[in-house]
């Protein structure tokens, strides 16, 4: 199962700290834990001052992982990540979701019933 985030941020280190690298090249992968990895795609630097960048990532979720314990999992990498970044947006599959780890939860939950109902 693939899932599409984007970030909305100021913080231009962004990537970087996602990925505990100091260089990002395209496509970039990074194991959450086995069978959950995040792969870079890009990031949309706007030059207008005072517009935040946009740092676009992809989930992967194999099919052999527990979804329960999957999900949970991401959901924390990602609020472990963002949380003291106060200034950052977060979109699940072009849905927005708050920086918490139990709203993040509960949408990708609902994005994997929406996903399995197709």
């Amino acid at each position: 199962m693939e899932l599409s985030i984007e970030i909305e941020t100021f913080d231009n280190m962004l990537a970087f700290n996602l990925f505990d690298v100091t260089r990002i090249s395209d496509k970039i992968e990074k194991s959450i834990t086995e069978g959950i990895s995040v792969r870079y795609e890009s990031t949309l630097i706007r030059k207008a001052e005072g517009f935040p960048e946009v740092v676009n990532i992809a989930l992967f979720i194999g099919e052999h992982v527990a979804l329960p314990i999957a999900v949970s999992i991401v959901s924390r990498w990602l609020y472990d990540k963002l949380k003291e970044r106060k200034d950052n947006k977060l979109m699940i599959n072009n849905t927005s979701v708050e920086i918490n780890a139990e709203k993040i939860e509960q949408l990708i939950v609902n994005i994997v019933k929406e996903k399995k109902h197709e």
